[in-house]
């Protein structure tokens, strides 16, 4: 199967270009992990990179935001990038970005990933529905990924988890020694229930680097979820900027390597 422009779970998930999902029944444009102000974080660290991200975010988000009209956005965890402290890029980023998004009458719900520190302040402010740490819209669950769904929730009207933080990515490696990275979402079976599906969302930002999920064990996952399941009977759906290309399960990616 060659490139296509969408992928539909169900006739209400749709997997885009640009490691984007939309959902029909909620009207919802769903993405992760932008890491706003990475840029700066890694220079703080001597690593230099051009600071093109927030732009590229913007022009992704708001075409989709035009094309689909959704009600409402939601970011499921790690909005901005760094841990310990708030940066003069992502303040700025973070600000630019959500006056946008209010400009546009959305109704944005913030997952709460573990970069999203120092930021709950500029949140309320701006009426952001910030959740901690997962939020339920009718049969879907969005949790960042980084701690586990707490073992007394009721998981009976759940048909989908959708989550993120492992940045999700297929290694391609060809006979001369080349290599590539494409970021991909996941589909498969959330391990404690075999009835629902999970999907893990490749990350919105093209700069911060993700789990090889062709290369590495199980066990090398960072998300307590992931480290449960079956990883290698997920379906791997790489997200270009040109389109979609549907690939194999993770075992048969192996292969590649």
């Amino acid at each position: 199967m060659g490139v296509i422009d969408r992928y539909v779970i169900d006739n209400d998930l749709v997997l885009l270009p640009n490691r984007t999902m939309y959902i029909k029944s909620i009207r919802a444009l769903v993405v992760a992990d932008l890491h706003l102000g990475i840029e700066y974080a890694m220079a703080l660290k001597g690593i230099y990179l051009p600071a093109y991200q927030f732009a590229e975010i913007r022009e992704i988000l708001f075409n989709y935001i035009s094309r689909f009209r959704p009600e409402k956005l939601i970011v499921v965890g790690d909005f901005k990038h760094e841990f310990a402290q708030k940066t003069w890029q992502e303040h700025r980023e973070t600000l630019l970005l959500l006056d946008e998004i209010k400009n546009r009458n959305l109704y944005f719900i913030l997952v709460r990933g573990n970069h999203d520190n120092f930021i709950r302040g500029i949140l309320e402010r701006n009426n952001v529905d910030f959740r901690d740490p997962y939020y339920v819209e009718g049969e879907f669950l969005f949790i960042h990924g980084h701690k586990d769904i707490p073992g007394n929730l009721d998981l009976s009207p759940i048909r989908y988890i959708i989550m993120a933080h492992e940045h999700p990515a297929v290694l391609f490696k060809d006979e001369v020694g080349g290599r590539d990275k494409v970021p991909v979402f996941m589909i498969g079976s959330f391990p404690d229930n075999k009835k629902i599906k999970l999907i893990v969302l490749p990350a919105l930002s093209s700069v911060a680097s993700g789990i090889e999920v062709n290369f590495v064990a199980p066990s090398d996952f960072l998300s307590p979820i992931l480290q449960r399941a079956e990883i290698d009977e997920f379906k791997a759906i790489a997200s270009l900027s040109t389109g979609l290309l549907e690939l194999p399960q993770i075992k048969h990616l192996r292969s590649l390597l």
